[in-house]
């Protein structure tokens, strides 16, 4: 969902439970999250924005000028990359830092492809409870496209660049990777069987979709 405040095009996606007042939520890469009561309507929520804009501006004026996150980085003490949804420094991820932009960009890779690693083991054994299903095997990979994949064999892979994302996603990527066990199409079953688990992942589909291009090294 979008609105337009003081010309700035703002991305916001909202999340609806049993809840008495609307808060927000700002992550680095820009996308604003509104939690709301049921069945709030969307001009309680426009009016809710526009009456909090200051520091949605504050985000969006920063990524301006390269103080939240970049698509293309530039490997100095200024830079940011995100983390988990979070925006670091190059100092909060390796313990040494390289000098050439080469070797930085290797080491990233490391980083992000381990803690990928760690993330999705642990959740993937969590969810494979939840969904009553077992996958054979998780691999992680460096591909351009895809998040995540499943095959018949119940072989999944995920992108080395997952553990970027915020942990909501993470977990939905990791939901529909399981529920393709069950499901290797993408029926209305299949659909319907994410949203059992993941009330949320239309909200975590876009999320991946407009920012997935900020997840670089």
């Amino acid at each position: 969902m979008q609105i337009t405040i003081d010309s700035y095009e703002i991305t916001y996606q909202v999340q609806y439970a049993k809840r008495q007042k609307i808060t927000m939520e700002l992550s680095p890469e820009g996308l604003v999250t509104l939690k709301a009561p049921l069945k709030t309507p969307v001009s309680e929520l426009e009016k809710f924005l526009i009456s909090n804009k200051k520091p949605i501006l504050k985000l969006y004026k920063s990524m301006e000028n390269r103080t939240y996150i970049s698509r293309e980085k530039k490997y100095d003490e200024e830079e940011n990359f995100l983390y988990l949804g979070k925006a670091c420094k190059l100092s909060d991820l390796l313990t040494e830092i390289p000098e050439t932009e080469e070797d930085i960009q290797a080491a990233l890779y490391s980083f992000y492809t381990k803690r990928t690693r760690e993330i999705t083991k642990e959740r993937v054994k969590y969810f494979e409870k939840v969904i009553g299903v077992k996958a054979k095997s998780v691999t992680i990979v460096n591909s351009p496209k895809t998040w995540g994949t499943c095959n018949s064999n119940k072989e999944l892979t995920f992108n080395y660049r997952l553990s970027m994302a915020a942990p909501a996603a993470i977990d939905y990527v990791i939901i529909h990777e399981l529920c393709h066990i069950l499901h290797l199409n993408h029926d209305r079953s299949f659909w319907r069987k994410v949203g059992s688990f993941d009330t949320n992942y239309e909200a975590h589909q876009a999320y991946l979709a407009q920012f997935g291009a900020f997840m670089t090294i």
